[in-house]
C-alpha cells in the first residue's frame, strides 16, 4: 500500500471514528479503492482504531481519572458508574463476539457497507425528533446500559456507526446530549480496548511486513482523532447527531458505485 493510502485511511479513521459515519464503512470502501488485501485490512484498520482508542483515552483523561479517584475512595456514583459500563460491555461483547464471524468478510465489501450507512443516516435522521432528555449518570438505569450496549454491539457491522449507535440510543433512553456524549466513549473503551488485546499479538508481530505504515497510521489516527472529539462534542452538545445524516447518505451511495464500478 502506497504511502498516500496509508495517510488518507488513518485520517478517515482518525475523523470517522468519532463522527457518526461509521469508520469501518469508510474504511471498508477506501481500502476497496485502494486494493488492500483482505488479510492485511484486518491489521491495519486494527492498528488504526489504536491510535482513535488512544485518543479517547487522552481527551477524557480527566473522566477517566475523577472516577478511578473516586472509585478508590468508595463513593458509591463512581462504583454505580463502573457497574452500568461493566453491563454495556456484556452486552457489546455478547453481540460483537456473535456477529464477528460474518462481519469479518464483510471488511472488504464497500457494497455492503455503503448500504448499510444509509440505514445509519435513517436513525441519525430520526434523533431530531426525540424529547429533549433529563437523565444523567446518576439516573441512567441498568435496562438503559444494557441497550445501549447492544446498539454498540452492532458497530461490528460495516456502515454501523458505534457512536452514532451508542448516542442516538442514548439520547432515545432519555439521556441529556452531554451525559449521551460521555457516555458513548468512556463505555466505549472496555469493548474497543478489548478487542485490541485480542488481536494484537498479530498486528505486532515481529514478522509483521508493514510494521512503519502501522506506526505511521496509528500516530495519525491518534491526532486527527483528538481533534475529531473536540470538533463532535460541541456538534451533539449544540445541534445533536442528526445533521450528519446527509453525510452517511452520500458516503453509502459513493460505497455502492464503489462496489458497482470494482466489481
Amino acid at each position: 500500500m502506497s504511502l498516500f493510502w496509508t495517510i488518507l485511511l488513518a485520517i478517515a479513521q482518525g475523523l470517522a471514528e468519532f463522527f457518526p459515519v461509521s469508520s469501518s464503512a469508510h474504511l471498508t470502501i477506501l481500502g476497496a479503492l485502494a486494493g488492500v488485501r483482505e488479510e492485511d485490512a484486518l491489521v491495519f484498520f486494527l492498528v488504526l482504531h489504536f491510535g482513535t482508542l488512544a485518543a479517547t483515552l487522552v481527551f477524557f483523561r480527566k473522566d477517566l481519572w475523577g472516577l478511578l479517584l473516586g472509585a478508590l475512595r468508595g463513593d458509591p456514583k463512581a462504583w454505580r458508574f463502573a457497574g452500568l459500563v461493566a453491563v454495556t460491555t456484556a452486552f457489546t461483547g455478547a453481540l460483537g463476539f456473535g456477529l464477528k464471524p460474518v462481519t469479518e468478510r464483510l471488511l472488504t465489501s464497500p457494497g455492503i457497507a455503503g448500504s448499510v450507512l444509509l440505514f445509519t443516516a435513517l436513525y441519525l435522521w430520526c434523533t431530531q425528533y426525540l424529547p429533549k432528555g433529563q437523565k444523567t449518570f446518576d439516573t441512567m438505569r441498568w435496562r438503559d446500559a444494557a441497550l445501549v450496549g447492544l446498539a454498540q454491539g452492532l458497530a461490528v457491522i460495516p456502515g454501523v456507526s458505534r457512536s452514532g449507535a451508542s448516542i442516538s440510543s442514548g439520547l432515545a433512553l432519555g439521556l441529556d446530549r452531554e451525559s449521551a456524549f460521555r457516555y458513548s466513549f468512556l463505555a466505549s473503551l472496555p469493548a474497543i480496548g478489548g478487542a485490541f488485546v485480542l488481536e494484537a499479538r498479530q498486528a505486532f508481530s515481529s514478522s509483521n511486513p508493514h510494521l512503519l505504515d502501522d506506526l505511521l497510521g496509528a500516530s495519525i489516527s491518534f491526532s486527527v482523532g483528538c481533534f475529531a472529539l473536540w470538533l463532535w462534542r460541541r456538534s451533539v452538545i449544540r445541534h445533536g447527531p442528526h445533521r450528519w445524516a446527509f453525510w452517511c447518505v452520500i458516503a453509502g451511495l459513493s460505497g455502492i458505485a464503489v462496489a458497482t464500478w470494482t466489481r
